[in-house]
């Protein structure tokens, strides 16, 4: 207690009392607490922390933003297929089968690849048929199988991705065959820079010009500035079809694929669908249709889940 005593006494003093002199020393410490310098400095500190916190803050915030671009810029690359990857096309013809072999690369030591196959002959498409190829005396070959779907067409071989094969030069050749109904072609793949793909032929119906495949599949196209795809650019144009009431009855979409790309995308959001017919044919659809590539682009049209016709068309830079 005596301690105590004299702790407090060394504070306020040895008189017991809250007396006067007591009083005013608090209030002469109070008023130089507050005394207008000591005041900004507390201010000057608090405004200090303020700036370092916005500028710390406007940095978080434009780091997010920048990753942020970079992985919406990811993301369309990826929606659109790989066509701002650089494309390597390898092709050749033969009297009845036109063949073109694409790599892309996408990183260094790593390439996805895949194989297009159309038969260009004048008999009926064969429903199925063979392919091998091979590439410097069978160091590296690829073999596999065809079959003819409902549109008349061969889907894309797709090879996936690979960190482990050949990367080829532009000089390099790949040989190989096709083989159908008891027949066989040789083909030597070479370097191109052409399209794998030509426009689909025109033809007339009714008083309208028309792209696509006569008395089955086609809209109106003439192939004059006017009527021409031109990238990220919406325009309006008219499918036409021949067929059935039961085939042409349902749901209704058209699905395109780019010539260096096996990703799909959809050109027309599917939508229901009656025969109305117009312009010669058993009906007809108005549209509006939008690619984001140049190129040549695969146009599908899908009745009820399945296609009954494609046609082929390529899109110019505004």
């Amino acid at each position: 207690m005596n301690r105590f005593k004299r702790d407090m006494d060394k504070f306020i003093g040895e008189s017991p009392h809250f007396n006067e002199a007591l009083k005013e020393k608090i209030l002469l410490r109070i008023n130089e607490e507050n005394r207008p310098g000591k005041l900004i400095g507390r201010r000057f500190r608090t405004l200090k922390v303020a700036a370092i916190f916005t500028v710390l803050l406007a940095f978080v915030v434009s780091f997010l933003v920048a990753a942020l671009n970079e992985t919406g810029e990811e993301l369309q690359t990826s929606f659109l297929g790989q066509g701002t990857v650089p494309v390597k096309n390898f092709a050749d013809e033969s009297e009845n089968w036109k063949v073109t072999y694409s790599q892309n690369v996408l990183d260094e030591g790593v390439r996805s690849a895949f194989l297009t196959v159309e038969y260009i002959g004048e008999a009926s498409k064969p429903k199925e048929a063979s392919y091998q190829f091979f590439y410097k005396k069978d160091q590296e070959s690829f073999r596999g199988s065809l079959t003819l779907n409902e549109d008349g067409s061969y889907a894309n071989v797709d090879f996936g991705t690979c960190k482990t094969c050949i990367l080829y030069a532009d000089e390099e050749v790949l040989s190989g065959t096709i083989e159908w109904e008891g027949q066989q072609e040789n083909l030597m793949l070479k370097k191109t820079d052409k399209s794998k793909w030509q426009e689909s032929p025109l033809f007339e119906s009714g008083p309208y010009t028309m792209i696509g495949v006569e008395g089955r599949t086609g809209f109106i196209y003439d192939g004059s500035e006017a009527s021409r795809f031109y990238e990220n650019k919406t325009q309006k144009y008219m499918w036409h079809f021949w067929g059935s009431q039961a085939e042409l009855t349902g749901t209704f979409k058209v699905v395109g694929v780019h010539e260096n790309s096996i990703e799909e995308i959809v050109v027309v959001p599917e939508m229901d669908s009656r025969p109305s017919p117009n312009n010669g044919a058993d009906h007809h659809i108005p549209t509006s249709m939008e690619l984001p590539e140049k190129g040549m682009w695969k146009l599908t049209a899908v009745f009820n889940d399945k296609a009954i016709g494609t046609l082929y068309v390529e899109v110019h830079e505004k």
